[in-house]
């Protein structure tokens, strides 16, 4: 979804179909709770349900029409991945931005890239670098557009063909589970064109090393980009103080 100005305010909840959503999962394997899980995760994940949003089970569970079970069972998952509190007797909200979480998503991450890329770097074929190049074109096309939802997408597919240069594909499963709160903030970050194309930069260096067979410059390389997000935090909680947990304040699902 494409944003025109950095200070767009996510589309209020009913600006999608949900119910065009869900009986599309109705055709899909697995449970309901399971689609309802990933449907609103994602939604969350894009900032289209912002933090501190209300979400009744019972409006949702009308909304989708499903009974309520399936909806309780997606939103304690998600309270378990730190998404969504659960407040006794006062309902279920979309959990506010964590600078203590999106840290941890940063470390996570960081442990589970780093080695790959220096592997990436010893066994860099010629298909996958010019599977790596395609990207950062695409990436470049997507700045142009302010097409940040696809320039994501994009990302993510670079990112994942690192691990798979080092051997290692699956691995980038490990990655997405770890960057969930990551992720909420870099659709905040990833706003402007100016930002993506800093992210370009960074790709086109670490893509360099890995052609180069450099196996500290990849590292290092690699390194520098998983903290662009830790270095924005403060300009984005400039921005959007609204969006972030109170030092000390909130409940913790987990």
């Amino acid at each position: 979804m494409t944003k025109s100005t950095p200070t767009s305010v996510p589309e209020p909840a009913g600006t999608r179909d949900a119910g065009d959503e869900i009986y599309a999962f109705r055709q899909k394997n697995g449970s309901i709770a399971s689609q309802v899980y990933d449907y609103l995760m994602q939604r969350i994940l894009d900032m289209e349900l912002e933090p501190f949003r209300e979400l009744s089970e019972a409006k949702l569970a009308a909304e989708f029409g499903i009974s309520r079970t399936p909806v309780r069972e997606a939103l304690a998952r998600l309270a378990r991945r730190g998404l969504v509190d659960i407040l006794p007797q006062r309902g279920t909200r979309v959990s506010p931005l964590s600078v203590e979480l999106i840290a941890k998503s940063r470390f996570i991450r960081e442990a589970l890239e780093r080695p790959l890329a220096r592997l990436a770097a010893e066994k860099l074929t010629p298909d996958i670098a010019a599977l790596m190049m395609r990207e950062i074109a695409l990436q470049q096309t997507f700045a142009e557009l302010s097409d940040d939802q696809e320039f994501l997408s994009s990302d993510d597919r670079f990112h994942a063909l690192i691990a798979r240069a080092a051997g290692f594909e699956s691995i980038w499963d490990d990655v997405r589970e770890a960057k969930f709160h990551m992720d909420r903030v870099r659709r905040l970050s990833l706003l402007s064109q100016q930002h993506m194309y800093f992210i370009i930069g960074e790709h086109q260096h670490i893509l360099e090393r890995l052609k180069a067979h450099d196996v500290e410059g990849a590292d290092a390389s690699l390194a520098v980009h998983l903290v662009s997000v830790m270095r924005e935090l403060d300009l984005i909680r400039e921005h959007h103080p609204e969006y972030f947990a109170r030092e000390g304040a909130g409940p913790r699902n987990r």
